[in-house]
């Protein structure tokens, strides 16, 4: 009953928005801002962000006159979420989240926080601005009921309060995920459907449930980036025993390739490691032993080094006797193949056998040793 009500309440604010805003034909896309209040700088921003909550750029700035600006460009293939940044460095909230598409966008911010804002005119900022309406609504219903039963019961003791206020943060996160599950279900041929799966949802669903909903998303939004980002972090979350062990080129320290499909065939220690890591070095005598008993044509280990400094990588290989196989890119924790193996501490090991599956992963001292014989048939 209750998401029956939710999914009413939303077609009829649908309904509403689109009948009070039709969206307006441009060649290309254009926004129109207008700050309320007493704005304290004289520019905005246009800020892009390279995926959902990565590195962002600022791209352009417009001027601010009588309270308005305008940003404009030609057409683009797919929409994603920019950011209109204020410039006052005292701004409470600097930035108004906005989805460019080809079309009129309206935004209406309020000069002291940005993120008070309207932005509709186009399909995905009005689905965004409902979706922030819809969620706006249960805060504050939510808000009026605590204030109302304060009044009719002042003297509530700290214990019971703590234990109505988890009940009412319960509720209402359980209400906004209904809300999401409803327009991504509804709206799921629009980017954003797999923007909200990513950046509201995942957070709240088990893996199982977060590949069901993937799996709702419209097929045309396969390419899009925000589609491509949902479905990296699903397999980062499902990477582990039983996965295909992803392929990457690094150079040696003499500057050559080196990939990890040259040891196909073979069973593969693939050991993540960095010079300045205590923990690694304290480890690597374990990988030496293990390298010099179980090497071989049906066995090798290839070193993944974390490091950013050259000299220090080659230091560190030589003073530690790592006689086996090495590649970085020397970008530190923004190793490609750290990421594709969804690594978040060092050292990490994973073992994969000649097909490229994984078969065991972090394992060090005995236990490493124990596998890499079991696998390899040795005592």
């Amino acid at each position: 009953m209750k998401k029956g009500l939710i999914f009413t309440w939303l077609m009829l604010v649908v309904a509403y928005a689109f009948a009070q805003e039709q969206e307006q034909k441009t060649d290309g896309w254009v926004i129109q801002g207008f700050l309320d209040g007493n704005y304290k700088a004289d520019k905005v921003y246009l800020v892009e962000e390279e995926y959902i909550n990565g590195p962002s750029k600022i791209i352009d700035s417009a001027k601010v006159v009588d309270n308005r600006y305008e940003f404009k460009g030609p057409r683009v293939d797919v929409p994603k979420m920019y950011f209109i940044k204020s410039a006052d460095p005292n701004c409470i909230s600097p930035i108004t989240p906005v989805f460019i598409e080809n079309g009129v966008i309206r935004v209406r911010a309020n000069a002291d926080f940005f993120l008070n804002r309207e932005v509709s005119g186009t399909v995905n900022n009005d689905l965004f601005s409902l979706y922030n309406a819809a969620t706006e609504y249960g805060v504050d219903s939510i808000r009026r009921v605590f204030v109302i039963d304060r009044m009719i019961h002042p003297d509530k003791d700290w214990e019971t309060q703590t234990k109505e206020y988890n009940a009412r943060t319960d509720f209402l996160n359980s209400r906004n995920l209904s809300v999401q599950k409803n327009m991504v279900e509804t709206y799921k041929d629009q980017v954003f459907a797999p923007f909200m799966i990513y950046w509201e949802m995942k957070a709240n669903l088990s893996l199982d449930e977060l590949k069901a909903w993937r799996q709702k998303i419209d097929p045309k939004l396969n390419n899009h980036p925000y589609t491509k980002q949902l479905d990296e972090y699903i397999r980062l979350a499902d990477f582990g025993v039983g996965s295909v062990m992803p392929n990457f080129t690094l150079k040696t320290p003499d500057g050559k390739d080196i990939s990890l499909k040259d040891f196909k065939g073979k069973y593969v220690l693939v050991d993540f490691w960095a010079s300045w890591c205590g923990p690694c070095l304290r480890e690597m005598p374990n990988v030496v032993k293990l390298y010099k008993e179980c090497k071989g044509k049906n066995f090798e280990i290839f070193g993944v080094s974390l490091d950013n400094k050259k000299d220090a990588w080659e230091k560190a290989i030589k003073a530690n006797g790592m006689k086996w196989p090495q590649g970085s890119d020397l970008k530190g924790w923004g190793s490609e193949p750290a990421r594709l193996c969804n690594v978040s501490a060092i050292p990490f090991t994973v073992l994969i056998d000649p097909e490229g599956e994984v078969i065991a992963i972090d394992l060090r001292g005995e236990q490493l040793h124990a596998k890499v014989k079991e696998v390899l048939g040795k005592k």
